[in-house]
């Protein structure tokens, strides 16, 4: 009982003394890099592929199909500033949502629209 004890003493000091080499072995470049940014205040790594209005027309009916299904219309027309509204309506042609996007396919900061009563 003694020597299972000696040697469960001696495998904790062990790991204990390791740890902190283990802490100090991570990657230190990460941390450098962390707060890096472009001029216009995007992450390094951003993939920045600016998109046609038609890419952008394929994308809006691809996830308005997948959200709302079949019967979906979706009309995407480009504005004066160089951002694209997207327009989604059922069948009955009711608004269902309206959004601008910019060209990198990211949502313009208060485009969201919803008809009344949502």
């Amino acid at each position: 009982m003694k020597k299972t004890t000696t040697i469960a003493a001696l495998s904790a000091a062990a790991l204990l003394g390791a740890a902190p080499l283990l802490v100090s072995a991570d990657d230190d470049g990460r941390e450098k890099r962390r707060y890096e940014h472009r001029t216009d205040g995007t992450p390094m790594n951003a993939n920045l592929k600016q998109f046609s209005t038609d890419e952008m027309r394929i994308m809006a009916y691809g996830q308005a199909l997948r959200r709302f299904g079949p019967g979906v219309e979706v009309s995407v027309n480009e504005t004066a500033d160089g951002t694209v509204q997207v327009q989604l309506r059922d069948a009955e042609q009711n608004l269902i949502r309206e959004q601008e996007f910019n060209q990198y396919g990211a949502p313009v900061p208060g485009s969201h629209q919803h008809p009344e009563g949502d």
